[in-house]
């Protein structure tokens, strides 16, 4: 299911792990990763809220809509769940997983500030 949020910075994380490391920098990227996090920036924020959700590549009706680009593709390692975050810690979704390595897929409605983004977990 898609949430819909409003972070005060235009970043979500989909972090791996309670102590992960994220990205240091966009360097002129929208969508950066390290190995336990993946960033990426958004619309501004202050425009209207955006859309996030993470998925299973098994569920098409998400990972095939017409309106989603690819971004970026990730090898994210995970600790049992990959979540959803913004800089400050707040959760807003979340998906269990095994413990180790995992292909993420990174879709969003623009290539460079997305207003909708969906992290696809390869199963």
């Amino acid at each position: 299911m898609s949430h819909s949020i409003r972070p005060s910075y235009p970043v979500v994380l989909l972090v791996g792990r309670e102590e992960f490391t994220p990205p240091t920098s966009f360097g002129g990227a929208s969508v950066v990763a390290t190995r336990d996090c993946v960033a990426v920036g958004l619309r501004d924020t202050r425009v209207g809220p955006v859309r996030v959700q993470v998925v299973p590549s098994t569920e098409s009706e998400v990972v095939d809509r017409l309106d989603l680009e690819h971004l970026g593709d990730f090898e994210v390692e995970a600790e049992g769940q990959l979540a959803i975050r913004d800089v400050h810690g707040r959760e807003y979704d979340a998906m269990g997983v095994e413990p180790g390595t995992h292909r993420v897929t990174v879709l969003g409605t623009d290539p460079a500030e997305p207003d909708d983004v969906v992290f696809v977990v390869a199963v």
